[in-house]
């Protein structure tokens, strides 16, 4: 999205956006001639919409990397007893889905509204659809690291920021030795499981990121962060 966009970048931020939308929408609608059955129909889009950011997407998100690391640990683990696979999360309660295009409908609504002869600046920002110019730029990816403990042992947690990018291009180093390529990551956080390397019980990692667009690693690195991981 553009950085003059009323729509925010962030899933957190979109989160909270889609919330005030659909509590205002029911009031303000009427004033701009949205029917009362497209103002249903936009409601249930936008439940639908939340749950998916706020529920279903994480969690299966999580059974992804606990998937993961469950085959890695069948693979090449240890150990002497059984383990069960994570089983799936489960939605009973999941609204009925929608429709493909969601934000696309919404999108030409809000547009719509923006031409009605009704329409005020004052209804804009009760609905937060008001152009809101950003001065904030994000040149290159901001991320963190910690050391958590993992199915096959240490690994590094790296948590960032996507600002509206596809993902980041993920780059590392051990013990001050070259960059290679490790990773590209569209999803938040990665974890980098690797093992040490033969001989080493301690290995310092040194990561550095750019962006991940369009499938192209573009824009500047980031400022290098390290941690030291060990057994």
């Amino acid at each position: 999205m553009s950085n003059n966009s009323f729509f925010p970048a962030s899933e957190d931020a979109q989160l909270v956006w889609l919330s005030h939308y659909a509590l205002k929408l029911p009031m303000m609608g009427p004033l701009c001639s949205l029917s009362n059955d497209e103002i249903t129909a936009t409601l249930k889009d936008l439940m639908y919409y939340v749950w998916m950011l706020q529920t279903w997407h994480p969690a299966t998100r999580r059974d992804a990397i606990g998937a993961t690391s469950h085959k890695q640990l069948m693979v090449s683990g240890a150990g002497t007893e059984s383990v069960l696979h994570p089983q799936p999360t489960l939605f009973p309660d999941a609204p009925q889905a929608p429709a493909p295009g969601i934000q696309k409908r919404l999108f030409a609504q809000i547009a719509r509204i923006k031409t009605c002869l009704s329409y005020t600046d004052i209804i804009g920002q009760d609905l937060g659809i008001m152009a809101v110019a950003s001065s904030v730029q994000h040149l290159v990816p901001e991320f963190s690291l910690s050391v958590e403990q993992g199915a096959m042992g240490s690994q590094v947690r790296v948590d960032f920021k996507k600002y509206g990018h596809d993902g980041i291009w993920i780059e590392s180093r051990i013990n001050g030795g070259e960059w290679k390529f490790l990773a590209v990551s569209t999803i938040k956080p990665y974890f980098d499981t690797s093992a040490l390397l033969a001989g080493n019980s301690h290995e310092t990692r040194e990561y550095r990121l750019r962006w991940w667009d369009k499938s192209v690693a573009q824009g500047e690195w980031s400022a290098v962060l390290g941690v030291v991981l060990g057994n």
